[in-house]
């Protein structure tokens, strides 16, 4: 694979050397809702149409910069993993101007906020219509020049999900971006025959790097669509070798009888948070491999990843190339060209985040498989729970096995008065059953032994902030909202 300094010009080779190639595929909008099952009429660009929309896009975008040159060249827009993102975002790698896009779902008011404090130009929705038209894309492109990149600079500014508590953004340049992807494709390759199908949201790093930025830098065939019905729109047409998922999405694949389209999968990435052995060796028996990996938003994000030879259930791979890594007290740190430029407008937290030696804490608390030489992540440094008899327990562990319970969608370990576990169940479940079955769990481990197990009532709500954008539960909301009184574990 050639190697390319930024993502925009790994675009531009692509579509020189296979301009009337397939590029990408998407769904075509009609305004209309459609039933499950229905077939999706898929909108199909080559990399030269898709240059003629990107080129044409720039131009009118420049028209925005010349009415109002003062504001500075941030352009921010609400993402539904639509054309207009794939369209907006190769613009904004051409004109050297930095990208602010916001997840759909998140509220007005969420987005007005933390679009407030950056200041620049809003891509509304007519706006938006306007740069993926088929008539923009008559604009002559002749007069238009890419900006030479700054690898170095801000490109792309990507919150984190929350799952630790508040939501920073996090400023990524042209070099982590081509780089960590770059990173990727190097435990995972790919080539231009493969198609592959993004279902994740291009607002968060795991799709920008390992869907977005793979794509680029290979060659290949990427349809985009969003989330689990998305996937069943498009995959019977599509037939995706390559999907990147999260846990419940996979786990929701094997559980379709009606799913149609995996026929030719031959790899499935799995981020967020771990797959459950069960579902694991469900997918390896069907002759597909998941390859899990472990990163974080300000590591852009790939630290490390399996690849097709050594994957193995509970285990998230190597160090992916271009990391410096150290184990301290069971915490990771690294350091590298991957890690971010800093939080956007908190240089405080930055400082706290990254040392002066360049070293980022990631926070989480790791081990190295002896046999492999793979990572195993235990959970966050933060989580620790210290009982009296000087026991430690790290509550992800418990909560992962608790969540491959057949009913038990999402689970929390924490210490109140006494140790607790609460649990998010399916509505038809048998509560008693899930019950039963948690308290054989929580036995077998001497440090649980009279735990006491609750059922979340009402359930966890991603509108809340109880839960993050790729299905996780954020501890800190909950105790906020559940156990106002509590101090923290």
């Amino acid at each position: 694979m050639l190697e390319f300094d930024s993502l925009i010009e790994a675009f531009r080779h692509q579509v020189r050397s296979q301009g009337n190639r397939t590029a990408i595929i998407v769904q075509a909008r009609t305004g209309i809702a459609e039933s499950r099952g229905a077939v999706a009429r898929l909108v199909k660009l080559t990399w030269d149409e898709l240059s003629a929309l990107v080129d044409s896009a720039a131009l009118r975008l420049i028209d925005e910069f010349n009415a109002a040159p003062s504001l500075p060249r941030r352009l921010g827009h609400r993402s539904d993993n639509g054309l207009a993102d794939i369209v907006i975002a190769l613009a904004c790698m051409s004109l050297g101007a930095v990208e602010f896009p916001f997840d759909h779902r998140l509220g007005d008011a969420e987005i007005a906020r933390r679009w407030n404090g950056i200041g620049g130009y809003w891509i509304d929705r007519s706006l938006r219509d306007e740069l993926v038209s088929p008539r923009s894309a008559g604009r002559s492109s002749a007069c238009f020049e890419a900006q030479p990149a700054d690898l170095d600079a801000p490109s792309l500014v990507l919150w984190t999900s929350g799952t630790t508590g508040v939501s920073r953004g996090v400023t990524l340049s042209s070099r982590n971006l081509a780089g960590n992807a770059s990173a990727k494709l190097g435990a995972v390759p790919q080539s231009k025959s493969d198609r592959r199908l993004c279902v994740l949201p291009l607002t968060h790093a795991y799709a920008r790097t390992c869907d977005f930025g793979t794509w680029l830098l290979s060659g290949c065939e990427l349809a985009v669509t969003f989330g689990y019905f998305g996937l069943t729109r498009i995959a019977p047409e599509f037939q995706p070798t390559l999907i990147n998922s999260v846990p419940s999405i996979a786990d929701r694949m094997l559980q379709d009888v009606d799913l149609r389209g995996l026929d030719e999968l031959r790899l499935l990435g799995c981020g967020g948070a771990a797959l459950s052995e069960a579902t694991f060796d469900r997918w390896r028996a069907r002759g597909v491999t998941v390859i899990q990996g472990y990163g974080l938003t300000e590591a852009s994000p790939v630290i490390c990843s399996a690849t097709p030879w050594d994957a193995r259930a509970g285990l998230v791979g190597r160090f992916v190339e271009g990391w410096q890594t150290q184990i301290r007290d069971q915490q990771l740190f690294v350091r590298g060209s991957h890690v971010m430029l800093g939080y956007w407008g908190d240089p405080e937290a930055t400082a706290r985040r990254i040392d002066h030696n360049g070293w980022l804490a990631t926070g989480d608390l790791v081990e190295q498989d002896r046999e492999s030489g793979q990572l195993r992540v235990l959970g966050r440094a933060d989580d620790v729970i210290v009982l009296p008899s000087a026991k430690k327990i790290h509550p992800e562990t418990v909560e992962r096995s608790a969540a491959q319970i057949n009913g038990v969608r999402h689970a929390m370990l924490t210490k109140l008065r006494t140790l607790q576990l609460w649990f998010d169940a399916d509505n038809e479940c048998d509560d008693q059953i899930v019950t039963r079955n948690l308290r054989a769990l929580v036995d077998e481990m001497d440090a649980m032994r009279g735990c006491e197990l609750h059922r979340f009532v009402p359930p966890l709500r991603q509108d809340l902030g109880e839960l993050t954008a790729k299905g996780t539960i954020c501890r800190k909301r909950i105790l906020e909202l559940r156990f106002p009184g509590h101090a923290g574990s």
